[in-house]
């Protein structure tokens, strides 16, 4: 009976209870954040325990966002959510294999401030209500309904009145904004595409095509709203960005630790960072030594490892180690915090996209109006001026593009390419330079095992076993790509003694009774390991490719290099090769990764041009100097520090897959299988786009010209001459649908 009253009440009850009797051994909640989130693979029977799934929070997960109970989530595949110190406190000692760490879930330390943000991130209402509710779509319902409506009375009814009467209230509904545009570009002298469309629609509606304007009300009016989506997509990446930093900083005072928000935090305070916390400020280390990912604002493949003294960015992760920082830039003066002002900026300045129809337009407005003019003066017949006006009405020449566009971006579509609108698709028809990130773009943007040099008469496999052993437990994503390859290879793997992770430096340990130091060349000079000058030479021959190189001793005696490097993607070569095929003039690599590593790439894939360690700045500044050379320029970037490059390109081609979301909703096109292949085809099917519609206009000008020839001189009537100008649009139809299964000889 005691048992019973004692139980808790609830499953969730017992699970609190439990969480709580756990993590009391551990920190005190109320002044330590919950620490990072780790992976798990599922077959491990360790983590398959019910009693660890109470005693941690484990969450099986599907590929989907996942709540996590103490106000965190995650953005997982296949796998098991669930809290290192939790795991830790249950069992001491962590079996082997069964955990991974994974960098990309490490979230902000704040739980209030993630579950605000898996709020945000499922609800669609919430991140759009604006655009939602915005005049473009109202309107673009509206008259899609009345258009819909209409089809139905005639198709369905008989109703040939009614129909005419709903496509009549359509068009004027979904013109109104048309109309107004118009007026206000004829006010300033502007004749654009907007003008001609107007006069399309006049012109339909007075000889009684009335579904006809309708659609053509509907195609521009459902471009605009789409148009104004990708804006509001790219405006909410935005606000994610923002949110890298985390909401909470640990300040140090008179020795005590104080959590504050992130706004009270002022340049000189000095602020602890534990490890798998998000770095909330720029600033200046002054005591401790870790590895952090600054990948999102440097673009460096691999961690770097930081001492007093080195410079580190907000939104960077420290994941081994923990930092004393002096806060120098906070807020919107850090390096984070410039990459969004630059991505807003270049989203206002980038210059507009001239679009073909525009062009036109300016030349066939006022001809079409004057011709219409003149007719009426040496006639004196107000039919015939209107029937002037009618075959000249550029219906065929409005729908030339739009259609074509439509059929171009569906076909990207098919072969897993999002383009985001039909600007963009006209923008990479003409680009004659393009610019490649390399972590993550052309490189897999992780490190893997490139090659093992052994330094004596040790065989390369024993090599990689004893540091593959010595790594067995380490968090550091180098010593994590050791032993993947160890594995790989099917080598045994020992489980290691007086395991002394040195952070920033390396790893100790004692494998099958032998002493085993994996590390730095610091680190392996205090064991009093010598490396000779023969040594000293390959090591600088092997970073001199761009390489990162692991010295590694055994009894206290070096016995071979490990060479580890950012790997290629097997498609890079080809695809810069495709590019330069499809006319590309101009092929350069924009990277913040180290100068040798950059250089290797560029020479491995024969691009143009380089630059090495190059802050967001100064992508943007590059971008601009390659189209200030007169050079239309695409940008393919991935990372967070390549949005302000996407934005100010002519058009960003971003990593669908391995893209963080701002690159992807700022860039107007997304890979969406993160094959460069893919790129090739893209622009010669804008190519091919832009030839199909400047051929559609030669030819709805040409039937044009006929009709205006046979109407001047009588020889046909409005009804005639409508039904002249319905069937033209036929065949402008008809070959912009052929884009739909356009395939590049290039691909």
């Amino acid at each position: 009976m005691d048992q019973q009253q004692r139980r808790p009440t609830s499953a969730a009850a017992r699970a609190k209870g439990q969480a709580h009797a756990v993590h009391s051994s551990i920190h005190d909640p109320r002044s330590s954040p919950p620490t990072s989130l780790f992976r798990a693979n599922l077959w491990n029977p360790w983590l398959n325990s019910s009693r660890l799934r109470k005693s941690c929070h484990i969450i099986p997960c599907s590929r989907q966002m996942v709540k996590w109970p103490r106000g965190g989530f995650s953005w997982m595949r296949a796998g098991l959510l669930f809290d290192r110190r939790a795991a830790i406190a249950y069992n001491s000692t962590i079996p082997p294999g069964g955990i991974h760490h994974d960098q990309r879930n490490l979230m902000s330390p704040d739980a209030s401030a993630l579950t605000s943000q898996t709020t945000r991130r499922s609800s669609f209402w919430q991140r759009y209500r604006s655009f939602l509710l915005s005049t473009s779509v109202l309107i673009t319902i509206a008259n899609a309904a009345l258009l819909i409506a209409g089809y139905a009375a005639s198709w369905l009814l008989h109703a040939q009145a009614a129909a005419n009467i709903l496509w009549g209230a359509s068009a004027l509904v979904g013109g109104s904004p048309i109309f107004l545009l118009a007026a206000r570009g004829i006010r300033k002298g502007d004749l654009t595409a907007g003008v001609m469309v107007s006069v399309a629609m006049i012109g339909a509606l007075l000889i009684g095509e009335y579904s006809a304007a309708a659609l053509v009300a509907f195609m521009m009016m459902f471009g605009e709203m789409l148009e104004n989506f990708t804006m509001a997509r790219a405006n909410n990446a935005l606000k994610e960005l923002a949110r890298l930093i985390p909401a909470r900083a640990t300040l140090l005072s008179d020795g005590q630790e104080q959590t504050i928000a992130v706004e009270q935090v002022h340049p000189g305070h000095l602020l602890l960072v534990r490890n798998g916390e998000r770095i909330p400020v720029d600033g200046t280390i002054t005591a401790g030594q870790a590895a952090v990912d600054q990948s999102a604002i440097t673009g460096e493949a691999t961690p770097v490892d930081v001492q007093p003294g080195d410079t580190v960015f907000a939104g960077a992760i420290n994941i081994a180690g923990a930092l004393q920082i002096r806060a120098q830039k906070v807020g919107r003066d850090t390096t984070l915090g410039t990459i969004i002002k630059l991505v807003e900026e270049a989203q206002k300045t980038r210059a507009p996209v001239q679009r073909l129809a525009d062009r036109y337009a300016q030349y066939l407005v006022p001809l079409t109006f004057a011709i219409a003019l003149v007719t009426y003066l040496l006639t004196g017949e107000l039919i015939r001026a209107v029937t002037v006006l009618v075959v000249v009405c550029p219906c065929a020449l409005v729908l030339a593009t739009p259609t074509a566009l439509a059929a171009a971006i569906g076909n990207a579509a098919r072969h897993n390419v999002v383009v985001r609108s039909g600007a963009a698709m006209e923008a990479l028809g003409k680009v004659r330079a393009v610019a490649f990130d390399k972590t993550g773009t052309l490189t897999w943007g992780r490190s893997q095992v490139a090659s093992i040099v052994a330094l004596d008469s040790m065989h390369a496999d024993a090599i990689l076993t004893f540091a593959a052993s010595a790594e067995r437990y380490s968090e550091h994503p180098l010593g994590r790509a050791i032993l993947d390859r160890a594995r790989s290879c099917n080598l045994p793997i020992e489980e290691p003694c007086d395991f002394r992770p040195l952070s920033g430096h390396g790893v100790r340990a004692r494998c099958a009774e032998r002493e085993v130091t994996v590390g730095s060349r610091a680190l392996l000079s205090a064991d009093g390991v010598e490396l000779s000058s023969a040594h000293l030479a390959r090591i600088a021959a092997l970073e001199a490719q761009g390489q990162t190189v692991i010295p590694v001793a055994v009894d206290r005696r070096a016995v071979g290099l490990i060479a580890l490097a950012d790997t290629l993607r097997p498609e890079a070569a080809e695809a810069v090769a495709s590019l330069k095929a499809a006319g590309v003039e101009r092929t350069v690599i924009i990277s913040g990764d180290n100068t040798p590593a950059v250089a290797a790439v560029a020479r491995r894939l024969g691009v143009d041009e380089h630059h090495a360690e190059v802050l967001p700045q100064r992508k943007l500044e590059l971008i601009r100097q390659l189209q200030a050379a007169g050079r239309t320029t695409a940008y393919i970037g991935d990372g967070v520090n390549d949005a302000p490059a996407l934005a100010a390109a002519d058009v960003g081609i971003a990593m669908g897959v391995a893209g963080a979301d701002v690159a992807v909703e700022t860039a107007g096109v997304a890979l969406l299988t993160d094959d460069m292949r893919k790129a090739p085809h893209l622009l010669a099917l804008a190519a091919e786009t832009l030839r199909t519609i400047r051929v559609s206009v030669a030819f709805s000008m040409s039937m044009n010209l006929l009709s205006l020839i046979l109407s001047m001189t009588g020889v046909i009537g409005p009804a005639l001459g409508a039904l002249m100008h319905e069937l033209s649009a036929l065949p402008v139809l008809a070959y912009s649908a052929r884009l739909v299964a356009f395939r590049s000889r290039i691909a």
